[in-house]
Parts: structure tokens; C-alpha cells; sequence
């Protein structure tokens, strides 16, 4: 079974997980660790694209997470390891799109793994998320194997980045998350990879662009260009020379790079389609683990004060908080155990298996798809060797 199929499953079983939490009292969630919030942050956008020479093409990991079992049993019903890996996919596709909405790099895509036809790749693991703090740890490095990033960010959630209701599964025309309510570490981190690229010079940015293109030919045929890229002393990438501008090798590596970005722009659409296939019961899910936060610290807040009282005001509020909640979750999951989310991102999937003759999930396709180019790089080379050693 696919992995994209396996997702809503697991969200569904974290479901009824949190339904069965509402009956006794949240644990109180350790302390934010890491940096401060990024606060309000205002996304650099350009009305047009970048001229050439900035267009590098940004390849955006599948991110990883930091969550132990024991911190997952210790967060309760904030955290679950099923979502968690949920997020490893999702959230990747909400920093690629705050990448192409700024309109200040060239292609933009989320992929398995690190792919050497990208002049940039971006990292990050999910240190915390439970609807209220997103921390994360992102890092960023060219194609030369300079790192841009290599830092913590983090964000707090507000009462007013939820809506008062939750959208529902039933009603595809009602209320919708119209920006998600962390999209300022989003920007922040757009804003602070576009800093980077700015102040480097038209010579630094040429060679990113000259040192991918060596080292997507190398990786697919390293004896034939191990002479064009060495590492200096700083364990960088450099180009040591070019080859020619009618160099016919490299004629074939742009025609097998061209079919190349076909195949990961399929797998871009994947897990964008994935991303919209669990985004309406993840959104639902996290503002449920926000009230159930906010609900916990407001508990241990009443504790410290001595204000115990079962029939307080704020108490019954909190208890009605909920059983409301746990009723919205549970009309949710059953429409999503009745398959009521679409299933777009396995579509994807298996248009990719029917053109391109590839088995098993995203991570695997790609991996064979890195070797199926190498081999029929080879076999094209040698018929241009033959043709040349031919002509008179």
C-alpha cells in the first residue's frame, strides 16, 4: 500500500485517539524551547520574476522530525506520531508554495530526496507542533555545498489564526482556512533565503548555476565529467573548467535533463495533491490540539493559583470546550473513515507507475527513476561515441 494511502488512516486513528483523551484531563504540555517567535513577518514578494542570472531552482526535502516515542506519550493528545509524519510531507508543500508566491526564484519543487539538478536544497525537521508552537529547523545549501541556512525558527498561533468554527468535511463550500496560522515562519524563512541570494554577486550566482549543471552530468555518468568539478579546502564545489558550448555530451545531458523534469514535476504534483487530499482534516485536527493546549496551560494555570473549583465559570466553560470539540471530531473522522477525502495524490501516483513503468511508493519511484536515467544516459552515449567514431 502506498504511503499516501496510508495517511488519512492514521490521521482517523489519531482521531479517535483524542476523542478518547477528552474524557480525562490533558497533561500539561512541557515549555516552548528554542527562539523567540518571528512574530507578524511580511513575505518579500516581486511583481515580476527574477532575471536569469537570480533564477536558481529550489528543490524543497520531504522534512524529518524529532518527536520520540517518549515525547509523543508525554504531549498526549497533542502530538501524534501518525501526524507528525503527515507533516513531514504537508508541511513542505506550505514552504514551497510561500516560495513561489514570493515570485523571486526559478522552479520550486518538493521532493524525496536531495536532487542534483536543484541549485538550492531545502531541509527541516519538525522539532515541535501541536496546533498552538511550530518549531522548526531548517537548513539550506547550494549546489556548490555553501549553506544559506542553518537555523532554528519558530512561531505562535493566536486565537484569531483559527476561524470561531471549524470548516467541516461536509461542507465544501462553508468555511474554509483561508492562510494557515503559521504562514509567518513560512515568510520568514522565504525572506531570510532571499537575503542570502541578494548579496551574493552575479559571479557567486553563475557559479551555482555552472557547478549544478557539472554536477547533474556527473551524477549521471561520473567518468565523463570527473574532470570539470573539484573540491577546494573548504570541501566546496568548483568548477575547474567548461565544457565546450557545442559540446555534444552535454547536448545529451540537457535532453535527459529535460525528460528528468518531467518526472519530478510529477512527483512536485504528488505531494502537492497530497497536501490538499489531508489538508481539510489536519487543519480540523490542529485547531483541536490548539484548544486542547490552551485548555491544559489554562488548568495548570488555575492549579498554581489554588482556583480548583469544578464549578467555576471558567472550569465548566473549559469542560463544554471539549465535549464540543470531541463531538466536531467525531461527525469528521466518520466521514473520513466513509472515504470521503479525495484521492488525488494516489491518482498521481498511478499515472506515474502507467507512463514511466515504476513501482511502489513516491521515495522508491524516484530512486529508481535516478537509475533508469543513468542507464539510458550510457546507452544514448555510446551511440553518439559510435556515430562520431563513424564520420569521416
Amino acid at each position: 500500500m502506498i504511503a499516501s494511502l496510508r495517511l488519512p488512516r492514521g490521521l482517523l486513528l489519531a482521531g479517535f485517539a483524542l476523542l478518547a483523551a477528552c474524557a480525562s484531563k490533558p497533561p500539561t504540555p512541557p515549555e516552548p524551547q528554542g527562539p523567540p517567535p518571528v512574530g507578524a513577518v511580511t513575505l518579500q514578494s516581486a511583481q515580476n520574476p527574477p532575471p536569469e542570472a537570480q533564477a536558481l531552482d529550489v528543490g524543497v526535502l520531504v522534512f524529518t522530525n524529532q518527536a520520540s516515542e517518549d515525547e509523543v506519550a508525554r504531549a498526549g493528545a497533542a502530538i501524534f506520531a501518525e501526524i507528525r509524519e503527515t507533516e513531514t510531507q504537508t508541511l513542505p508543500a506550505v514552504l514551497r508554495n510561500t516560495l513561489l508566491q514570493s515570485n523571486q526564484w526559478g522552479i520550486v519543487r518538493v521532493l524525496p530526496e536531495a536532487d542534483p539538478s536543484m541549485d538550492l536544497i531545502v531541509s527541516g525537521t519538525i522539532m515541535k507542533s501541536d496546533g498552538v508552537d511550530l518549531l522548526l529547523h531548517v537548513h539550506a545549501v547550494d549546489s556548490t555545498g555553501q549553506v544559506w541556512l542553518d537555523k532554528d525558527y519558530a512561531d505562535v498561533a493566536r486565537v484569531a489564526d483559527y476561524p470561531d468554527s471549524p470548516p467541516s468535511l461536509f461542507d465544501h463550500g462553508g468555511l474554509t482556512y483561508s492562510e494557515d496560522p503559521f504562514q509567518d515562519i513560512y515568510a520568514a524563512i522565504a525572506n531570510d533565503l532571499l537575503a542570502v541570494r541578494n548579496a551574493m554577486d552575479a559571479t557567486s550566482l553563475n557559479r551555482i548555476r555552472n557547478v549544478t549543471a557539472l554536477r547533474y552530468a556527473s551524477d549521471l555518468s561520473p567518468e565523463a565529467f570527473a574532470s570539470y568539478l573539484e573540491t577546494d579546502t573548504e570541501g566546496r564545489l568548483t568548477v575547474i573548467r567548461l565544457p565546450a558550448s557545442n559540446d555534444p555530451l552535454m547536448a545529451h545531458v540537457g535532453d535527459i535533463k529535460a525528460r528528468h523534469e518531467v518526472f519530478i514535476d510529477t512527483i512536485d504534483e504528488y505531494y502537492e495533491a497530497l497536501y490538499q487530499d489531508v489538508k481539510p482534516v489536519y487543519d480540523i485536527w490542529r485547531q483541536y490540539s490548539f484548544e486542547q493546549v490552551t485548555d491544559a496551560r489554562r488548568s495548570a494555570e488555575r492549579e498554581r493559583s489554588g482556583n480548583t473549583d469544578p464549578n467555576s465559570f471558567e472550569a465548566i466553560s473549559q469542560n463544554y470546550n471539549r465535549y464540543k470539540w470531541s463531538k466536531i471530531f467525531e461527525q469528521e473522522f466518520v466521514a473520513l473513515a466513509s472515504g470521503f477525502v479525495s484521492e488525488t495524490a494516489p491518482a498521481v501516483l498511478e499515472l506515474s507507475r502507467n507512463v514511466n513503468g515504476l513501482t511502489g511508493p513516491v521515495e522508491e519511484q524516484y530512486a529508481q527513476w535516478r537509475v533508469l536515467l543513468r542507464g539510458l544516459f550510457e546507452i544514448e552515449a555510446e551511440g553518439l561515441n559510435a556515430a562520431e567514431a563513424q564520420t569521416p
